[in-house]
């Protein structure tokens, strides 16, 4: 009989994942003594590629960045089902 494991609670920290993969990346951005990244220093190793000025195309809605910085954070809700208020629950192929 196979053993249930317990599940993780908690969402993925995507923000500190994203900087340890930067970090392994471009070991070089690393200050020393604290850890943080010296974006100054990124931006230097990118060179061109890196975009400066107002001036640009965007998507953008009052809230978007509130909405962003809240989607990056740590999660320990859980979605559950409702079978009772759902419409057509037992044909509707949806997970």
């Amino acid at each position: 009989m196979e053993e249930i494991k317990a599940m993780d609670l908690e969402s993925k920290d995507l923000v500190a994942e994203r900087i340890e993969q930067m970090k392994a990346l471009f070991p070089e951005i690393v200050v020393e003594g604290d850890g943080s990244i010296d974006f100054e220093k990124l931006r230097l190793i990118l060179g061109d590629e890196v975009e400066e000025g107002d001036e640009r195309y965007a998507f953008t809605w009052p809230g978007k960045a509130d909405a962003i910085r809240q989607s990056q954070t740590v999660s320990t809700a859980t979605l559950r089902p409702c079978p009772e208020n759902s419409v057509n629950w037992d044909t509707t192929h949806n997970l």
